[in-house]
């Protein structure tokens, strides 16, 4: 009798057990196609930031032309441009490496193996079922 009611037990806790795991594969899979809808979205922002640093880079160069433009000009006058000009200096990639990161050389990369790891990850986790 008691033998029976705890395989009955085991067999309640078992089959909630994969209800719950039921309900978790479907929300990941709807996690994961919300990230798939991402994807144009992000691969936007990454070209809207090769942009802005293309831009930074066109008007440091900007600014470099007029300080050797001013450098033609008179001492004094370079000067006080050169103390009026902040330096610009963009960079999009840290100085120091992080634990556990790895370093991509480009954004376009980068969302492309966010994207690869996600459908691996899928994969591996829809051959458990």
């Amino acid at each position: 009798m008691i033998s029976l009611a705890t395989n009955l037990l085991i067999l309640v806790l078992l089959a909630g057990v994969m209800g719950y795991a039921m309900l978790l594969s479907r929300r990941v899979a709807r996690l994961m196609d919300a990230l798939q809808e991402l994807g144009p979205m992000v691969a936007a922002f990454s070209a809207a930031v090769d942009k802005s640093e293309q831009s930074v880079a066109e008007l440091k160069g900007a600014t470099d032309e007029a300080l050797r433009g001013a450098a033609e000009a008179t001492v004094a006058e370079a000067a006080a441009l050169r103390d009026a000009v902040a330096p610009v200096s963009f960079s999009s990639v840290r100085r120091r490496p992080v634990a556990g990161m790895t370093r991509l050389t480009g954004k376009s990369d980068l969302v492309k193996s966010f994207f690869e790891r996600s459908r691996t990850a899928r994969g591996e986790a829809a051959g458990q079922w």
